[in-house]
């Protein structure tokens, strides 16, 4: 009977559905970190892709065509090592010729993961900008086998109103979560204007 009692209390007053919100949050916030290591581990560029309309997110990794190497290694003739790291970062299809696959290490992360019912992704913002649900239906964020994860924060609100920021560390591939709407801009390598 107090076992009952107890359920019935946990779902009347929310706390079931705070819980799961909360462990949802730690999941996505887990994944970002293990898909850092995972990209070192495998030699590969990861690609976590949301779909902002549907409020899911999948996993991928980017398989590069034939021609991908031969680009690369004709860029590196002319580019210092510093500058072809960052341009296979920035855009790792330097041709173009590159395919989604399911990761071979862990082929279940290719299958969409839904958020919790009521809630849904605000924006994401990236190196390349910010991305809404009016504006885009899809957004991404690669994760390089060199060790960088990219920079990006992902604003989620829950069932209740509750808004939360996960802020994406580029350098180490932590994460900090935040239990409020707090954006973030890349600034790293750009030129600030000297006050005058």
């Amino acid at each position: 009977i107090i076992a009952i009692a107890l359920a019935i209390f946990t779902f009347s007053t929310g706390a079931y559905d705070y819980w799961k919100e909360e462990g949802f949050i730690r999941r996505l916030s887990e994944t970002i970190e293990f898909l850092h290591q995972q990209a070192i581990i495998d030699q590969a560029f990861y690609r976590l892709e949301f779909n902002l309309k549907d409020n899911t997110y999948k996993v991928g990794v980017l398989r590069p065509e034939q021609d991908y190497d031969q680009t690369l290694i004709k860029a590196a003739q002319d580019a210092g090592t510093l500058s072809l790291e960052l341009a296979a970062y920035l855009n790792p299809s330097l041709s173009g010729a590159q395919t989604l696959i399911a990761p071979p290490s862990f082929p279940s992360l290719a299958k969409p993961v839904a958020l919790p019912p009521g809630a849904k992704i605000e924006d994401i913002r990236t190196m390349r900008g910010k991305k809404t649900p009016t504006e885009s239906q899809k957004a991404f964020i690669f994760f390089s086998p060199r060790g960088f994860s990219e920079f990006a924060v992902i604003h989620l609100t829950m069932r209740r109103g509750n808004k939360f920021t996960i802020l994406i560390n580029p350098f180490t591939g932590l994460t900090e979560v935040l239990p409020e709407y707090k954006d973030y801009e890349w600034t790293y390598g750009r030129n600030k204007k000297a006050a005058g």
